[in-house]
């Protein structure tokens, strides 16, 4: 036996999206997610080895901090977040089964249309980080029982390559807010790309840089801690040299074959 060996995360797929509000569509809508689409459209593809659905209640929606809003309009838009991983150098492969086999599925009446898009990529992973000491790799975030995240996308400055906001993620923001004793425990850097073969199918493709934040416990156990965290370098130097802030907002873990918190997505000033 070869000592060391592992998986190499090197892609995800990134969607946000806006469910129904109609009370019965929603409980199906969801449903079918789990029970159906997130397997049989993804799950069963080559080189697709961990998933996890997250939600945004509205208590937690109102949290959400943007300085240059280009990814959720009106900011509190988007209530379900489905992070998928995929092993490096797999997606021409996996995409290869999938584009036929969600076009199957739909002749089959198997997708759903109770839901719309707010921002949905491939992505490629270009690393991350986390706090001193923490042993759970970038490849087990998934898995691991994280009692929430934040996603956050970054706009690249105007004229700016892309690659610097990406090393200014990974090198500096990543590293100052995975300081030990806070609530984050790991992040996961990555950019939004085209789908194989289909051009200008990404959103956000040469602008944006995605991370997401695994948190130890709850978004709200200490919320203002966390937010302090990420948000340090906007507060610190409004005018500094970095790139704008797209959209930051903290998830729940979905309770995965239940109706956990489907009643508490929308306030009264949401109607």
């Amino acid at each position: 036996m070869v000592d060391g060996t592992h998986v190499e995360l090197g892609h995800a797929l990134i969607t946000l999206v806006e469910p129904t509000r109609d009370p019965e569509r929603l409980a199906e809508y969801h449903r079918w997610y789990e029970h159906d689409h997130a397997i049989a459209g993804v799950r069963e593809g080559v080189g697709a080895f961990a998933y996890r659905r997250f939600v945004a209640t509205h208590d937690l929606k109102a949290l959400r901090h943007a300085t240059r809003p280009t990814v959720a309009d009106p900011l509190g838009t988007g209530t379900f977040l489905a992070v998928y991983w995929f092993v490096a150098g797999s997606v021409a492969a996996h995409y290869a089964w999938a584009f036929p086999r969600t076009q199957a599925l739909a002749e089959q009446g198997r997708m759903n249309a109770d839901r719309t898009h707010v921002s949905t990529s491939l992505h490629d992973v270009h690393g991350g980080g986390a706090r001193p000491g923490w042993p759970v790799p970038a490849e087990l975030a998934l898995d691991h029982p994280y009692g929430g995240l934040v996603a956050t996308w970054l706009e690249r400055a105007p004229g700016a390559p892309l690659a610097e906001s990406v090393a200014w993620a990974r090198d500096v923001w990543v590293p100052d807010a995975c300081a030990d004793g806070g609530p984050v425990a790991q992040a996961v850097v990555t950019t939004p790309r085209d789908y194989p073969g289909v051009a200008g199918s990404g959103a956000g493709v040469g602008e944006q840089v995605c991370v997401l934040w695994f948190l130890h416990d709850d978004p709200r156990a200490d919320w203002s801690t966390t937010a302090a965290r990420l948000l340090a370098p906007w507060d610190s130097d409004p005018g500094g040299s970095r790139p704008d802030l797209a959209f930051l907002g903290p998830f729940v873990p979905v309770v995965p074959g239940t109706t956990t918190h489907l009643d508490a997505l929308w306030g009264p000033a949401d109607a």
